[in-house]
């Protein structure tokens, strides 16, 4: 008999999982419940196999927003997928369990049918685009929904302008848009169904700081029923996954997913206070519950965000003495990456370049110079569309300049083959999988050194030394697809290590990896720089990532380079962050609550607890990252 769901919404439940479990292959064997109350949940999703979700119980309280986080791999979006019955009703698997979501059973209804309550952002959003339009995209939805004419027109314009995009020309096809606006444009297109329950998985992966800011601003304004206009004010509930720790703090309740399951879940302070779960989970602690709780602060008094720190710390004993004042030569990078420098490597003088639309030229990069050094490690910020992107591609002759010139080691790219090229500058694009082909991960690494020239024992070395750098030796016959997004990203890179480059040019690099993945991968991108000395040029919307491992940032605005020197002194500067839309991390906010005129902030955990007077002054020195295990040096300049 199937199970009666109509009892849960008028009990204030939106959706309820029990005992749900899901495996991708078809002709899998599902274990017992005794099976899996036996089963060590603390694996690797990376190396477990069988099913994701194994015996899910969870409950979504109607009126909540409710983060969801785990390890990558651990089954955050394939639970999503439940709640607008994707799965079981689209993807083929194996599923058992029971769901029920806005009091009916979606183990037993059709994705179109549940798409009337339930309107989901992918993490792939751009599997969500195919109208001919801006216009056409948005009304996409509600046309389906039998919404009549004259009111689709009003849902447009409410969409469109809730996601920041009201003065985008409708006619243009969104093919033709930014990586961040095509994210916002499947926002607006699911807001403009006015759904009941909203599901978003990783809704700002793409977008930069004030996009991010707007987004979350729009969920903010959606949760809480205040958006602007009669009829709808949005969900009654939202679901969310990301890996933004920041971001998550936005929600009221929090689950932590771990070996498949629910590990922890509740009110957000008492869950994301829990340092042991969040660790257990592999889940970064949100940065000032880890500075507090190593300046010896109990549970129930750990701050979430800056406001709540400052206050503490003026409320205990605690004393601020900053890592560096204004004036003096500012310490570098935490990490302690881009302090060896060498010659000129890079040098861009004056670069335009254009791309051409169905509306005419647009100039992306407008009179750019810039000089990247040997051993330096360089971050490129700014907004969506600001050039970052489009400027890292004439780094390794993708683009060429409409005009000014692009050299490496004093001679113009233009002249060089791609060939040559990729013997000596690796580019890591966003995507892992706009890179990756072969059928085995051997064969994908191997791939560049053997059109390169080489051949047997040599180039069996390069495969082996770049596998054991990125922790993939003993995966050479695995099909790289059937990674994960960590280890996808990792062969990428695997693949130009094999070359041998003296630099590498990173776009968006931890994008879609979780806590643990991202310290993995970046901590391996900081050792390429510190002990073999290759250059990085890092474009990036993740400004922790910036303070800790980048000690230069150049910020673009619309084409043109705004800002070109120390990250320590940029982030020390709250005006011009405002005026670039850039929002440094909490531990950056924290500091430059705490610090006086000429201070310099901290940039890192370990800085803002050394410089809190905690652990020992860590090491008696604000210029040493426990993490990184490494000195810093000069200001990496």
């Amino acid at each position: 008999m199937a199970p009666d769901h109509s009892d849960d919404a008028s009990a204030g439940v939106a959706a309820r999982l029990k005992d749900v479990i899901f495996s991708y292959d078809r002709d899998a064997m599902l274990p017992s419940a005794a099976e899996l109350a036996a089963e060590d949940t603390t694996a690797d999703p990376d190396a477990r196999e069988g099913p994701v979700l194994r015996g899910v119980d969870l409950s979504v309280p109607s009126g909540s927003f409710t983060v969801v986080m785990g390890a990558s791999g651990g089954g955050k979006s394939t639970l999503l997928r439940t709640l607008n019955a994707i799965i079981p009703d689209f993807i083929d698997g194996s599923f058992d369990g029971d769901v029920s979501v806005l009091g009916q059973d979606a183990t037993a209804t059709r994705v179109s049918e549940m798409a009337r309550g339930v309107g989901m952002v992918l993490q792939d959003y751009e599997a969500q685009l195919f109208g001919t339009s801006v216009e056409a995209e948005v009304a996409f939805g509600p046309e389906n929904l039998a919404v009549p004419a004259d009111e689709i027109g009003d849902r447009i314009d409410e969409s469109l302008h809730l996601v920041g995009l009201g003065d985008l020309d409708r006619r243009r096809e969104p093919a033709g848009l930014s990586g961040g606006q095509k994210q916002r444009l499947v926002f607006g297109g699911v807001t403009a169904m006015h759904p009941e329950l909203l599901v978003l998985d990783e809704p700002t992966s793409d977008l930069d700081p004030k996009g991010t800011r707007d987004i979350l601003e729009v969920v903010g304004e959606l949760t809480r029923g205040d958006s602007s206009g009669e009829g709808w004010h949005g969900p009654d509930t939202i679901v969310m996954v990301t890996h933004k720790i920041e971001e998550a703090l936005l929600a009221d309740r929090a689950v932590l997913l771990r070996g498949g399951t629910v590990y922890r879940e509740g009110d957000l302070r008492e869950v994301f206070t829990d340092v042991s779960a969040l660790r257990d989970s592999r889940v970064a602690l949100p940065p000032l519950v880890d500075v507090f709780d190593r300046l010896g602060v109990p549970n129930e008094r750990l701050p979430l965000v800056p406001s709540e720190a400052a206050d503490l710390v003026a409320d205990t004993d605690l004393t601020w003495t900053p890592p560096a004042t204004r004036g003096d030569d500012p310490p570098g990078a935490p990490a302690g990456t881009g302090a060896d420098l060498g010659e000129a490597l890079f040098d861009l003088s004056d670069v335009v370049y254009e791309y051409e639309t169905d509306q005419g030229p647009v100039r992306a990069v407008d009179g750019v110079d810039l000089t990247i050094r040997e051993g330096e490690v360089v971050a490129l910020v700014g907004h969506n569309g600001s050039g970052k992107t489009t400027l890292a591609k004439h780094l390794n002759g993708l683009h060429e300049p409409d005009a000014g010139t692009a050299t490496f080691r004093g001679r113009a790219l233009a002249e060089r083959s791609m060939s040559e090229i990729g013997r000596e500058v690796g580019y890591v694009f966003q995507n892992p999988d706009h890179q990756i082909f072969a059928a085995t991960v051997e064969e994908e690494v191997a791939f560049g050194p053997e059109n390169f020239g080489l051949e047997g024992e040599e180039l069996d070395r390069r495969v082996r030394d770049a596998l054991e750098t990125v922790d993939l030796d003993g995966m050479e016959e695995r099909d790289p697809f059937n990674l994960s997004k960590g280890q996808r990203q990792r062969v990428a890179l695997a693949g130009i290590l094999a070359t041998d480059p003296d630099a590498i040019v990173f776009d968006e690099p931890t994008t879609g990896l979780d806590a643990t993945q991202q310290d993995q991968f970046m901590e391996l991108v900081g050792r390429l720089n510190r002990e073999e000395g290759v250059t990085v040029a890092m474009v990036t919307h993740d400004m922790e990532k910036v303070a800790r491992y980048a000690p230069r940032t150049v910020v673009l605005k619309n084409g043109r380079k705004e800002y070109d020197g120390s990250t320590r002194e940029l982030f020390g500067d709250e005006a011009a962050l405002e005026r670039w839309d850039l929002r440094p991390p909490h531990v950056v906010e924290t500091a430059n609550l705490l610090a006086d005129e000429d201070d310099l902030p901290a940039l890192s955990d370990d800085e803002l607890v050394a410089a809190l007077g905690g652990e020992d002054a860590v090491g008696a020195s604000a210029g040493v990252d426990a993490e990184a295990g490494t000195e810093t040096g000069g200001d990496g300049r």
